[in-house]
């Protein structure tokens, strides 16, 4: 049995969202973001900050007013848990990472956008970098994207899931638009040591 590839191809919904940030003549091929498993990680951290300083706002207020402990206790926890939820979900939309026909773009900011990216034509090679944590029980990794030019410019796409195989899904895109616009084509530079281990 074949295993179902974790990147699939962006939804309408996807494409409708992210339509502003792209030129007339691209689309938009994935959508993607943080990691799951470190987004579980975030809302379990996100639970004791900011979560907790609403838990003991409703337990102080639950003493003070001389109120039922085990209720401000209850309410402070519900509170923390929303606010968590909240938390988790404003830092995933915050954070995508889009790979268009043309471009790799970094957006970064739910309200004020500040937006990075770099041409399929400019990119020289891609390094992917995973600690032994990340490989075995995160499951995610950066993905650092090189560019030609002086200032050696390039994208880092942290916590990505499964960033071998988003490395891979990048390089046939580059190697599409090359094709399409007569460019020569080969496998994208991966430079050695493509999995870094922490020691």
């Amino acid at each position: 049995m074949a295993k179902k590839p974790r990147y699939e191809g962006a939804t309408s919904k996807d494409k409708k969202k992210f339509a502003p940030f792209l030129s007339e003549d691209e689309e938009l091929v994935i959508a993607t973001g943080y990691g799951k498993t470190y987004m579980r990680h975030r809302f379990f951290y996100y639970i004791l900050f900011p979560g907790g300083v609403f838990f003991l706002i409703f337990v102080a207020w639950a003493y003070f007013t001389q109120g039922n402990l085990a209720y401000g206790m209850l309410y402070g926890l519900v509170a923390a848990l929303i606010a968590a939820y909240i938390k988790t979900v404003w830092t995933y939309h915050s954070h995508r990472y889009l790979l268009t026909t043309r471009r790799v773009i970094i957006k970064n900011g739910y309200f004020s956008v500040k937006l990075s990216s770099a041409l399929y034509d400019k990119i020289t090679h891609i390094e992917v970098i995973q600690s032994f944590l990340d490989r075995i029980i995160m499951k995610h990794g950066t993905v650092v994207v090189n560019t030609a030019g002086a200032n050696k410019d390039e994208l880092k796409l942290i916590n990505v899931d499964s960033p071998i195989e988003f490395k891979n899904m990048l390089e046939r895109l580059i190697n599409r638009e090359r094709e399409q616009f007569g460019r020569p084509t080969g496998s994208v530079v991966t430079l050695e040591g493509e999995l870094v281990e922490e020691r």
